[in-house]
């Protein structure tokens, strides 16, 4: 029989969209979610209940049955063979894969935590599947269509500043990946309630006029070129939205008074992160102390109480380490 396997899987949550890139542009960050998975690869029987174990707050309410995310995935995608037929749902004696969860990431606050477990599952079910390393481009295919868009799972995957969008034909996920500036550092407010991508996404018009969408490509493009020149002045400039925050503030109360509140300090700009609750504050270093103190400050004055991360931009994406 095949030796038992042990896989660890570090990746890091991410914000997308940064205000005019709607489902197209994607920062990874410095909170990680990191899952273990042992089993015997030729044994495992994904007929059984699987034995996950949770660690630390975050993860408390995450399933531990089949019903949780990284095992449907992982299950899914599993082609290994496992033990007296245990895909065909006949009895058999193969053995539970073990699932060990820790994460640091919010869970449904826009931080990138459901694209944290679909690629750390499809990472594990092509490597407990086959003895050749991990395809990254055929996992990124896949976990962008299970997350319907590419943009969280290319930043978590590859690290860093990632453009991503699909060819015209095939559904193929393509990507641009960039380093974040060292001098630009990113704040994170995280209010105390969860928002589902769902309910973010049904509020969003099914039409936008042309100023509209000419408005987020002249701001895409812009916020773009000012990342690979390190220009602040762009980037100020670039970071407003006419396609999803208009329709989503009222979804997130804490956005616009970070704006309001934020407009007569050096800050660079503040944008919904991903589909919300959370809001993105990127700062200059030389600001960042400054700009910090006060969205503690600002942070206990608020009757719900947000948290603030200060998250470094994480530039080397998925991690595996085998034992």
């Amino acid at each position: 029989m095949t030796a038992s396997k042990k896989l660890t899987v570090r990746l890091p949550g991410s914000t997308t969209n940064l205000g005019p890139g709607f489902d197209t542009l994607g920062l990874a960050l410095g909170v990680y979610t990191t899952v273990t998975f042992e089993g015997t690869p030729a044994a495992i029987d994904i007929t059984q209940d699987p034995k996950i174990e949770l660690k630390g707050a975050m993860a408390q309410s995450l399933s531990t049955s089949k019903e949780n995310l990284i095992y449907k995935v992982f299950s899914d995608y599993y082609t290994g063979a496992p033990a007296s037929g245990g895909k065909s749902g006949s009895k058999s004696s193969g053995e539970a894969l073990k699932i060990t969860i820790e994460t640091d990431i919010p869970l449904a606050r826009g931080l990138g935590s459901s694209s944290t477990a679909i690629l750390a599952a499809l990472w594990a079910a092509q490597a407990f599947s086959s003895s050749a390393p991990p395809d990254r481009d055929q996992i990124l295919g896949q976990a962008a269509r299970l997350e319907g868009h590419p943009d969280n799972v290319a930043a978590c995957l590859m690290g860093g500043f990632i453009i991503s969008g699909y060819r015209q034909k095939g559904n193929r996920a393509l990507t641009s990946r960039h380093n974040w500036p060292e001098k630009w550092h990113t704040l994170v407010v995280v209010p105390p309630y969860e928002l589902s991508t769902h309910e973010a996404r049904r509020v969003l018009p099914k039409r936008v006029s042309m100023a509209q969408a000419v408005n987020n490509v002249q701001r895409t493009g812009l916020l773009i070129g000012a990342v690979i020149s390190g220009d602040d002045d762009i980037l100020r400039e670039a970071l407003s939205d006419q396609l999803h925050e208009p329709y989503r503030i009222h979804l997130v109360p804490e956005l616009q008074a970070l704006r309001r509140d934020l407009a007569s300090l050096p800050a660079l700009g503040c944008v919904l992160s991903g589909a919300g609750s959370s809001s993105l504050v990127i700062v200059h270093e030389k600001h960042k102390a400054e700009i910090k103190t006060y969205l503690n400050d600002w942070a206990q004055k608020r009757q719900q109480k947000p948290q603030i991360l200060d998250l470094k931009v994480d530039e080397k994406g998925l991690q595996a380490i085998y034992e």
